[in-house]
């Protein structure tokens, strides 16, 4: 166990950035902020540390790491880069775009979890990436949590999972996206989108000129098929709440929960119904949160890990979550949800 030690990296910048650095040489992890969500991270090349950001998080070593870098030739000491897969990460980086490219024997087994692939991203987060520059090594990187619950976007979130676990927290307030970076595979002919974010297929085909996206984003794995990707396991994402998804036309889709939610009153239990904040007229006087403003879904997107936390924050019991199309972010907000729910998933006629 940790004193773990928490800075405010917007007021004493320099301060957390050579704590994180001492902690990080000496084969340490630290949690610190992104522009996705916080992270959890050591040198990528120590299988100490790599073996301790398991630990904290209670990840399973199937599951592969990200690793962050500071340039595109940084990456190039990782990974292959061909001609188009240059081309994605000269449009997206820095920022929430990972890229899964061919490995290089530099990259450790245990951080691919034997693949003979490897995430990586290059972070726009001055933070981190003024840790990765002076560190001078990749820094493998899952988000701040206990492995299967929200992501943390605030650093009280990361201190509810990680408080004793790590050394040190670094606090940079509310993150900017609030979902994890795109996961993109750039080793195929057609990028394909393993975990969507906030750079989206749209924006992807917008370079590449086509995309694809797997099955896995809205579906589960098949039976023995190992994840390619942080994020693709069965359930993810979930609070203690039982989670719901509804789908279908807006008039059903409240009808459905509005009947749903009385039922669940009536047996005693403490149900909640995430909504925009136009729509809460509609649900009467019944328990709801707030996601956003006319349907606003990056504000969905930003504020989802939040809300969910909070749900369990307040001792709610189930929570009913109204679709989102499923184009755009509302396609990375579908598959965090529909992974939170467990893939219970009810289509309303």
């Amino acid at each position: 166990m940790f004193k773990t030690q928490i800075i405010n990296i917007k007021d004493n910048f320099d301060e957390g950035v050579e704590k994180a650095i001492e902690f990080i040489k000496a084969e340490e992890v630290v949690a610190f902020p992104t522009e996705t969500v916080y992270g959890l991270g050591g040198n990528a090349f120590s299988e100490v540390a790599v073996k301790k950001i398991f630990k904290a998080k209670g990840r399973p070593q199937d599951n592969p790491l990200i690793l962050h870098v500071a340039s595109i030739e940084q990456a190039e000491e990782l990974g292959y880069i061909n001609d188009e897969a240059r081309k994605m990460l000269e449009a997206f980086w820095p920022g929430p775009f990972t890229a899964v490219l061919k490995k290089k024997d530099i990259v450790p087994d245990l951080v691919t979890a034997g693949l003979s692939t490897v995430g990586i991203r290059m972070p726009k987060n001055p933070g981190i990436l003024e840790i990765i520059k002076r560190t001078g090594f990749p820094i493998a990187a899952p988000s701040a949590n206990i492995s299967g619950s929200p992501s943390p976007t605030e650093a009280h979130h990361v201190e509810t999972d990680l408080m004793g676990r790590v050394p040190l927290i670094l606090d940079g307030g509310h993150t900017e996206y609030g979902l994890e970076s795109t996961v993109c595979d750039l080793t195929k002919e057609t990028p394909l989108v393993l975990r969507p974010g906030a750079v989206t297929a749209e924006e992807i085909k917008d370079i590449a000129g086509m995309v694809e996206i797997s099955s896995s984003v809205l579906t589960p794995l098949n039976h023995g098929e190992q994840a390619t990707s942080p994020g693709m396991k069965y359930s993810h994402y979930a609070p203690n709440a039982e989670v719901i998804v509804l789908k279908g036309t807006k008039e059903n889709t409240i009808k459905h929960i509005k009947i749903m939610y009385d039922k669940d009153i009536e047996k005693g239990e403490k149900p909640i119904i995430f909504c925009y904040k136009e729509d809460e007229k509609l649900y009467d006087d019944r328990n709801v949160m707030h996601q956003g403003e006319n349907q606003n879904v990056h504000e969905v997107a930003r504020t989802l890990f939040k809300n969910l936390r909070e749900v369990d924050g307040k001792e709610y019991t189930k929570v009913y979550f109204q679709a989102v199309p499923a184009t755009g972010i509302g396609l990375a907000v579908m598959n965090r949800i529909i992974r939170a729910a467990g893939f219970k998933l009810i289509l309303v006629k």
